[in-house]
Parts: C-alpha cells; structure tokens; sequence
C-alpha cells in the first residue's frame, strides 16, 4: 500500500514522536521485509510520509529507551521487541488485506529474473518518451533499467547510454539532478546523488508499464493521469474532518477528493490551490489582518504574496508548528514544469500529508473548527 495511505489511516498527526516512529518501522517491514532499523535511514521514510522528521539524536534516545524495541547490530539498528509485530498485524495487517506485500525490492528481485524481452526503444515507443520532461524520462528509464537489468540505484552521471538508446538526447547533468530533487517517485540513497525508487511509485509504473514484461502484451498508453494510482476511498482531505465547517469549503472538498479518486489530477490540483487560498484569505480575516493582504487599490494581492504574508505572520501559527506553507502550496503551480506537463498521483501524494497539515492550522486559526 502507498505510504500517504497509510499515514492517513493511523491518523499519525494525533500520534507522539516514538509511536510515529514506530509505525513507520512497521511499514518498512511490511512494505520491503526490513527487520532492522536505523533511525539515521528511517528519516528519509518521514520526508516520503510528508511528515516533519525528529532531531536523529533524541529520536534514537527514545527509541533505544522503549521496551518496544531491542538493538539489534552493532551500528545502533533496533528491531521490536517480541510480540510487538503482533500487536501492530492485529491493529494494521488489515491493511495490506491479508497479508500480501508489494515492495520495490520486490519488484526489483522480480525483474532481475524476468526474460529480457523488452527492447529500450520499443519500451520508449511505448510510453511516448520524446514528449515528457526530463524528470518523467529519467524516471521511465529507471523503471526500465529496474525490470530488466535489476539495478536498484541510478544516478544521473550513470544514465548517459540509456538515454542515447532511447534516441533520446541526454540532458545536462546539472539539469538532470536538479529535476529529479525532490521528486516523489524517488528518495536519496547516497552522498554522490543517487536514488532508489519509493514503494508506490513502483506499484505505479508497474500498474501502467508492467504489462510489457509479462508475457510480451504492450503496455498502456502512457498516460500520467491514470486512475490506478487512486482507487478506492482514498481521500486527499477527510470528509469527516473537515467537512461540515462551511458550505463553499465543503463543495472545493468534495471536489478534491472525487477528482483525485477519478484520476483527475490537474483538476484536483487546481482545486487544492484554491481551497488553500479561501481558507488563508478567512484566517486573515479572521484575525483582524486582513489590510496585511489587500493592495493598496483594496483587491487581494496574488496567491504567492498571500503565501509569503502568511508564512512570516506569527498570528497564523504555521511557522511555529513548523509547517512549510511555502511547499504545499507549489500545488497546482505548473510554473517550471513545461507547457505539456500534467500531473499525476505522485505530485499529489507528495503534498498530501502537509497540505493536510497546513489546512488544520488555518482552519484553527481561522475559527472554523
């Protein structure tokens, strides 16, 4: 299951640092089979969860403290404690329905196996490759390395040959590891700039692409849009959380969330930013500052001045709960991405737990809880 997705159902945001911690473990055990954990690897985990990681040094006092774990190695890595996995399989097992684990180590031990029968510039034909930007290139070639070579790491100074297999011109290296910072499908995995692929970007490239290794059947269009990637009940924002406030919020809540179900997620995206403006506009108002956000003509100034006027307001709250406003609300912001670029499930999962976050302060601060 994609991690946001998890996040959300332990309703993390109520839990204490050590059970944060823990549950996130627990993840990464179900997830990718690890049975030891290194508080120094697991805070990369906390920046795919979106959620603010702990200072390493006091989290691994916490955790060498808790009867819920035992070292294990003699780095300093930790592993529960007996019976503790059979704690959290009874609260969460459910959701991995019964057990079944999908992990990018998984799917990497899968492809190294595999035939290869792919060809790089069928595999390019395939998923329209000269059309996307460079970080959704790099990011397919990965994937294609992946299932047929079984390579885990790549880094950009490794990536030139590819390229030009898939008559594709190699873009500047500077250029390269510049779009692929930060990038959802992808977490940090080494000093030299490397990268590993996240659980669920795995799941989502082999939802859309897989198909190709798996008895030679083309793979579908490549269409970043699809709605695999947010089946179900999945919600950006809960309903029950947050509906229920004001009616005009209400409607741009449901919104978000039925477009995202459907795959729609410029459309989502868009009514994000819009959400998050309304509410930012009625805590300012809330708050007696409103003038702080109108020109000097009495309309309101633009989405990245209101941004900006609420990150350095001490009255709002966000800077203090160590909320980056200035991130979740890139949401939306097609500025830098290319004329022909659409988002996908990635781009809104990236945010997703921090806009969730953001929001609950405004709404706070906004009186409307």
């Amino acid at each position: 299951m994609q991690l946001i997705d998890f996040v959300d159902a332990c309703d993390m945001s109520s839990k204490t640092e050590l059970e944060i911690f823990e549950l996130l473990c627990y993840y990464q055990m179900r997830e990718a089979g690890t049975v030891s954990f290194s508080v120094k690897k697991m805070l990369a985990v906390y920046g795919e969860a979106g959620l603010p990681a702990p200072e390493r040094k006091a989290m691994e006092k916490q955790a060498k403290k808790s009867p819920r774990f035992r070292p294990h190695g003699i780095e300093g890595t930790l592993r529960f404690a007996s019976g503790v996995v059979g704690s959290l399989d009874k609260a969460y097992g459910h959701l991995w329905s019964g057990g079944a684990v999908h992990s990018a180590s998984a799917s990497a031990s899968a492809a190294s196996s595999m035939p290869v029968d792919v060809s790089l510039p069928d595999f390019a034909a395939a998923c329209n490759m000269s059309s996307r930007t460079g970080a959704e290139q790099f990011e397919l070639l990965c994937y294609y390395r992946m299932r047929e070579n079984g390579i885990k790491l790549f880094a950009a100074r490794d990536m030139t040959d590819i390229y030009t297999g898939a008559g594709l011109t190699a873009p500047e290296r500077s250029v390269l590891k510049k779009d692929i910072k930060g990038h959802a499908s992808f977490v940090p995995r080494g000093i030299d700039g490397s990268v590993e692929f996240t659980p669920s970007a795995v799941r989502t490239l082999d939802g859309l692409y897989g198909r190709m290794w798996d008895g030679g059947t083309q793979a579908q269009p490549a269409d970043r849009a699809s709605p695999k990637a947010a089946s179900g009940g999945a919600e950006v924002l809960s309903e029950e959380r947050f509906c229920g406030k004001r009616e005009g919020l209400d409607r741009l809540i449901v919104q978000i969330n039925s477009s995202y179900r459907d795959g729609s997620f410029d459309a989502c995206a868009s009514v994000m930013r819009r959400l998050l403006e309304s509410v930012l506009i009625l805590s300012f108002q809330a708050n007696g500052i409103e003038s702080e956000i109108r020109g000097t003509g009495g309309d309101y100034l633009g989405f990245g001045d209101i941004i900006k006027k609420a990150a350095a307001s001490s009255v709002l709250g966000l800077p203090q709960k160590g909320i980056d406003i200035s991130a979740v609300s890139r949401v939306g912001d097609y500025a830098g991405k290319g004329p022909m670029y659409t988002f996908g499930a990635n781009d809104i999962n990236a945010v997703r737990t921090g806009y969730r976050n953001v929001l609950e302060t405004l709404y706070e601060s906004a009186k409307l809880t």
